[in-house]
């Protein structure tokens, strides 16, 4: 929901003195509950109730709601009330089937339904629809009321119309628990009406029998008998405390147990631990359905021991047995539902829990496909490298055997025949030098007698040897 929207500058205003519904010969008032002396009472146009009841029953496959008009009040002894004589449907809102929010349009569109109102009639809460979630205050319906409906008379009602249960909320001005549910409230109409008030809060409330609180000296005084249709909670059945609490430690203990199993380091790293768990969800999943059917079994003795009684009641005329044992009845109907709504909670926290473990499961699968890639790579490369350590070393001992051996060592030990390498390259280097001197010696002498021959005068010929 947008934050943004708001109804602008309002000022709370002090409650207005008024005479009390129950006090007002002109209406007829009947209970729906058990109001209790610290609740705030709140009274209910029995017109409103029905429609309020017509809508949620409109759409069952998602929260519906709207706003509560009628006025904030003070009686003569300066204690406040609430009056609710109308309600307007929201329209244009944003619901699931597990969330309401008002949007700017239906802000827009009340507003300007309720211009077509006394100004006096005024906004005092609202309500909606929890379809086979129960009756509670989620988040959001504790930011609505913070934000919309947070004067200290405002009033949150809340119905199931799939369990036939409602309630309303009240504020309590403590920072911790600052709403609470009432033990329940008035329907009030018309005294020409009384009949038809009895009927259809008896049919909410279970077809309870029908008692007074008023005398008929109170009546003719000029108070309106006050009609309760539900008698004093009885203490709650043993049998069914206790089974509550073990199907509450028994699935919670199951589901810890799984999670345990499946999350604990080295999960599913075997085909047995993946057995393990499985056995463990079957085990859980087959004791669920045991203690569904222990539970059913044993409600269904208990009924049938209160219908007993029922009998046996209005066999002896005895109308206040008959009374405690339909109350008794009621409420052990009232537990069931809130154990079923305890196994919805504890159902959705597995259904949630194990799509939490699938998901870290797929993940964990993924990186650990990735990792074994990673090693399949690292022993690729490890191979590699090997082979070319071998290959280096196949080239080093080729390299070698080109490399020029010492010719006064050889593999560390001293060559015999290096004296003879010297001796034959002394000889030959004395032949070298012994030819080169004769040469030279040949080539001077040769010359000399050339000189020699040029200079003796016998070989010169007359110069006019042939005159």
């Amino acid at each position: 929901m947008d934050d943004g929207i708001s109804f602008g500058e309002v000022e709370e205003a002090a409650p207005e003195g008024a005479l009390r519904p129950d006090k007002n010969r002109h209406f007829a008032v009947a209970a729906y509950g058990s109001p209790e002396e610290l609740d705030l009472p709140i009274f209910v146009d029995l017109d409103v109730v029905l429609d309020m009841e017509d809508h949620a029953q409109s759409d069952t496959t998602v929260e519906l709601g709207g706003v509560l008009l009628g006025g904030h009040y003070e009686d003569e002894d300066g204690k406040p009330f609430v009056v609710v004589t109308d309600s307007l449907r929201a329209q244009h809102y944003e619901s699931t089937k597990g969330s309401f929010k008002f949007t700017h349009d239906t802000w827009s569109e009340i507003t300007r339904e309720r211009e077509q109102f006394p100004p006096e009639l005024q906004m005092v809460g609202w309500y909606h629809t929890h379809p086979d979630w129960g009756v509670f205050l989620s988040g959001m319906d504790m930011f609505i009321c913070d934000n919309f409906f947070n004067k200290k008379l405002d009033v949150a009602y809340v119905i199931d119309p799939c369990r036939g249960d409602r309630a309303m909320f009240q504020w309590t001005g403590d920072a911790k628990h600052r709403i609470r549910r009432t033990g329940g409230f008035f329907v009030t109409a018309s005294r020409f009406r009384a009949a038809e008030l009895e009927y259809t809060v008896g049919e909410l409330s279970g077809a309870m029998p029908v008692t007074t609180t008023t005398s008929r000296g109170q009546t003719a005084a000029g108070h309106a008998p006050v009609i309760h249709l539900h008698q004093p909670q009885t203490p709650q059945p043993q049998w069914q405390g206790v089974a509550i609490a073990g199907a509450l430690m028994l699935q919670l203990g199951l589901v810890g147990l799984i999670a345990w199993k499946t999350l604990a380091p080295g999960a599913a790293q075997s085909e047995r631990e993946d057995k393990v768990v499985k056995a463990v969800e079957k085990l859980g999943d087959a004791l669920a359905t045991r203690q569904a059917a222990d539970l059913a079994r044993e409600r269904n003795r208990a009924q049938a021991e209160i219908l007993d009684q029922v009998v046996t009641a209005i066999g002896r005329g005895e109308r206040d047995g008959v009374a405690k044992a339909l109350a008794q009845y009621d409420q052990g109907q009232r537990l069931s539902g809130d154990l079923e709504a305890r196994d919805a909670q504890i159902n959705e926290l597995k259904r949630t829990m194990r799509d939490s473990i699938d998901a870290w499961a797929s993940t964990k699968a993924k990186l650990t496909k990735e990792i074994e890639a990673k090693n399949t790579d690292i022993a690729s490369l490890e191979k590699s490298n090997k082979e070319l350590e071998k290959n280096l070393k196949s080239v080093d001992e080729e390299l070698a055997k080109f490399k020029p051996k010492s010719t006064a060592v050889v593999a560390g030990k001293p060559n015999p025949y290096a004296i003879w390498y010297w001796v034959g390259g002394a000889v030959l280097a004395a032949a070298v030098l012994v030819g080169s001197v004769l040469w030279i010696g040949g080539q001077m002498s040769g010359e000399r007698e050339r000189q020699e021959e040029a200079e003796d005068p016998r070989n010169e010929e007359p110069k006019n040897q042939g005159e």
